[in-house]
């Protein structure tokens, strides 16, 4: 902060002490300690009042973000999404052996790796590429 070292600030507080002296010393300290306790309170205060008033909720549960929970949520999550019409529409437009899904408007269009998908996606069934029967045969051994 400000460029300042614990050597800088140590040569300032002998500095302070040469001129203030032994016996005035400990005043100013005690008087510094004071203002500084002042200011954190004042902007505790202000910072209190602040979220108050806008509304902002103050107590966070920090236990949301703890990275095993995360994790263990994540891994909990059903593998395939709600099939939803807009979903539908696009899984009839995937042709066999399709790469990439193009979905959003012309303006903004979003490029989805299908092999990203989860394994129930209809998307990725629908993409899946088609076996023929010596194929199939050998596949299903």
């Amino acid at each position: 902060m400000f460029g300042l070292t614990f050597e800088k600030l140590f040569l300032v507080a002998i500095i302070a002490g040469v001129v203030l002296g032994p016996q005035r010393l400990p005043v100013y300290a005690h008087q510094l300690a004071r203002t500084v306790r002042a200011l954190r309170d004042f902007v505790e205060s202000t910072r209190g009042a602040a979220e108050r008033e806008m509304g902002v909720a103050t107590s966070l549960d920090l236990k949301q973000y703890d990275p095993r929970r995360v994790v263990r949520d994540a891994l909990n999550e059903p593998t395939a999404p709600p099939v939803t019409d807009e979903t539908a529409d696009e899984a009839r437009r995937v042709r066999p052996g399709q790469k990439y899904l193009t979905t959003g408007s012309a303006a903004h269009p979003r490029r989805i790796l299908i092999e990203s998908l989860p394994d129930g996606d209809p998307r990725r069934i629908a993409a899946a590429p088609v076996q023929s029967g010596s194929e199939l045969d050998r596949a299903t051994g």
